[in-house]
């Protein structure tokens, strides 16, 4: 069988015809489809690089039976306009070749994808990973704002009909965008490796050592407002004079870096911050991690952050902003409104000054992130794309599937 998979994330290719991604979608991500589909195409944007471009901070996606087809974007107005024909002719013929979709939402993509795919009668499966009201409304331009109450019942009403979704959540975004007569499941899209017991033993030894500074972390792109950057420079940099000693603030993500170091240079703070580009997944980033003493996700969207999770089991105590399904992570007592700086700089100068409460946080956050072991969510995600695969077998009859229940 032959999937089409639909989000608006960019890809990098160049000349050779590989496809990388900036470290959320490497090969092994296709993996998850592959053990119930033969094919996989990819309708994604892209960016051509030159063939002489340096990809080591990029992951390869490319693969054995994956394909990309690659779209302009639909999220601004020009394009909505002049690119929408070629969108939609491109997906048509796409969609028509295979079996079935799976749309990756919110995106504008994944939203054409879902309308063609029930205009030719072909199944489709949802994966909601975001709150598209959240990304417009809590830090949109005035446009944005606008748009979010549009764009939260459009994606409403595409979740509500569809046959199958799985969300990233277990309460969040299952309340927001109800799916109440398809068939559900509640499975984060994160990858981690089981920690052994020496994570959390080396995590607590690092809290009772002194010297050195004090290292603050945040994951996340640097192309877009939503982590919440400039919030967590205001917040440091209004938290420094309370701070116990030194401190540095590392970001690693890709993207720009020039208009925050600006900003972190006239709060005042340009000397403390730095910038640590890209790292490919796995040991990389866990050796970053093991390198800061507080993690910190200060966003204004997420669907259930996996570089918190990430960050939670390497022992890292976090804070986090209660946007999306951050607060089915941390402990009440770590969360802040997002966009909150005064609340953030309160939790940091506590965070710092007791080492007493980033050992409890470090062992809590460890214990919790264990649940989110590949290991265990492959079990969830096979069952539930196993479930899809026969769905579309059967030609998208859902009766086939009710003997099980409505939920996976």
């Amino acid at each position: 069988m032959h999937v089409v998979w639909a989000h608006d994330h960019t890809f990098y290719f160049n000349e050779s015809g590989k496809f990388y991604s900036g470290g959320k979608l490497p090969y092994k991500v296709w993996e998850r489809y592959l053990n119930v589909f033969d094919r996989l195409t990819v309708a994604c944007r892209g960016k051509r690089t030159p063939s002489d471009a340096d990809m080591s901070g990029k992951t390869l996606s490319s693969g054995p039976n994956v394909d990309f087809v690659v779209l302009p974007s639909l999220s601004n107005p020009v394009n909505k306009l002049t690119k929408r024909g070629y969108v939609e002719q491109t997906l048509t013929d796409t969609i028509r070749a295979a079996d079935a979709v799976i749309a990756r939402m919110p995106s504008e993509i994944g939203a054409e994808a879902i309308r063609i795919a029930k205009r030719l009668g072909k199944p489709y499966a949802v994966e909601m990973v975001a709150c598209a009201w959240d990304g417009l409304w809590n830090y949109g331009s005035l446009q944005g704002k606008l748009y979010a109450p549009l764009a939260l019942w459009k994606n409403r009403r595409l979740v509500k009909h569809a046959p199958f979704a799985v969300y990233v959540t277990e309460r969040f975004l299952q309340e927001r965008y109800p799916c109440p007569r398809g068939r559900t499941a509640a499975c984060s899209n994160v990858e981690l490796p089981a920690a052994g017991e020496e994570v959390l033993q080396s995590r607590l030894s690092r809290i009772q050592q002194s010297g050195g500074p004090f290292t603050i972390g945040l994951i996340g792109s640097l192309n877009g407002r939503s982590k919440g950057i400039d919030i967590a420079l205001r917040a440091i940099a209004k938290a420094q004079p309370q701070l116990p000693g030194t401190i540095s603030f590392r970001v690693l993500g890709d993207g720009d870096a020039g208009r925050w170091q600006q900003l972190a240079d006239k709060l005042g703070i340009g000397k403390l911050v730095s910038f640590d580009g890209v790292l490919p997944s796995g040991g990389a980033v866990h050796e970053w991690l093991d390198g800061i003493d507080l993690y910190i996700q200060p966003s204004f969207q997420e669907g259930l952050p996996r570089a918190t999770i990430e960050a939670m089991s390497r022992g890292c105590p976090t804070l986090g902003s209660t946007a999306g399904g951050i607060p089915e992570l941390l402990d009440q007592e770590c969360l802040h409104r997002p966009g909150h700086i005064a609340a953030l700089a309160e939790q940091l100068v506590r965070a710092a000054s007791s080492a007493e409460w980033r050992s409890e946080q470090a062992e809590r956050n460890f214990s919790l992130a264990g649940a989110y072991t590949k290991e265990r969510l492959d079990v969830k995600r096979h069952v539930f794309w196993r479930s899809f695969g026969h769905y579309v077998r059967s030609g998208g009859t859902l009766s086939e599937l009710r003997p099980e229940g409505a939920n996976a």
